[in-house]
């Protein structure tokens, strides 16, 4: 005798996002905790005929369905998409003697993330040396105190105690992410998935027209936990299929 279906609900798996009308499917995040919530509308009327007018009949209808959860893997494109903006790749390469101006215990904050620094020159030809007279960040370049740089510099006009210096440098390549730059967009998408608390069954949800946005703060400097996207999908019906279908989503799940 087969063994009875299971099912017990732990379903796991990654979200796939194409753009409308697409259907070239990327992975942007992964989504834990998903719920999906109806937007249900009712539509009634009352019976005249008895006395404090009671339902006579009622409609009730889906007008969208909102789909909430949290992104643990989460792209610089899927940044840009919840975010109503852009991203452009930019490539690595080399920054030969741009210039900043040098301050004690300031930051030069380069044209790019500096990734190693090549060398460090003021308008005298004078090399300067990491960590001793400035130090690499992400930012930029920290002037330290106590080296030959800040000696030069402490020695100016104390109106004028900034030096210009020429930097060069590699950096590496990077996303630049524009948030708020764009409209609306509407995508599609494909979660799939297996049932770990049933019979490991494969479950696959269409989404066919959605919105994808933000649906809360979005984590900038987190403490001693991963910071989680809370991401927010919503469900309309998807205006090129007809009444016959369905037009939201649909579940395919495998029997066994």
């Amino acid at each position: 005798m087969a063994e009875l279906m299971k099912y017990t609900q732990l379903f796991r798996g990654p979200v796939f996002v194409a753009s409308y009308p697409g259907h070239a499917y990327e992975e942007l995040f992964k989504l834990q905790d998903m719920t999906a919530e109806p937007t249900v509308n009712e539509i009634k009327i009352a019976d005249p005929t008895r006395i404090g007018l009671p339902t006579y009949d009622s409609v009730q209808t889906v007008s969208e369905i909102e789909l909430n959860g949290e992104a643990v893997n989460f792209s610089p494109r899927a940044a840009a998409i919840v975010m109503y903006g852009s991203t452009a790749n930019v490539p690595s390469g080399t920054a030969t003697d741009e210039v900043g101006i040098a301050r004690v215990g300031h930051v030069i904050v380069t044209d790019h993330i500096p990734l190693a620094v090549t060398s460090v020159t003021d308008d005298d030809a004078v090399v300067y040396e990491l960590n001793k007279d400035y130090s690499l960040t992400h930012a930029g370049i920290r002037i330290m105190d106590g080296g030959d740089l800040a000696i030069k510099i402490a020695a100016l006009a104390p109106s004028s105690q900034e030096l210009p210096l020429k930097i060069t440098y590699t950096y590496p390549s990077v996303d630049v992410i524009k948030p708020f730059i764009d409209g609306q967009k509407y995508y599609r998408v494909v979660i799939g998935q297996v049932n770990e608390g049933g019979n490991n069954e494969k479950r696959r949800m269409k989404l066919f027209y959605v919105k994808i946005s933000l649906n809360g703060g979005l984590p900038l400097n987190q403490g001693t936990e991963f910071g989680t996207i809370p991401i927010k999908i919503t469900l309309l019906a998807d205006p090129q299929i007809g009444d016959s279908e369905p037009a939201m989503w649909q579940w395919e799940v495998e029997k066994k």
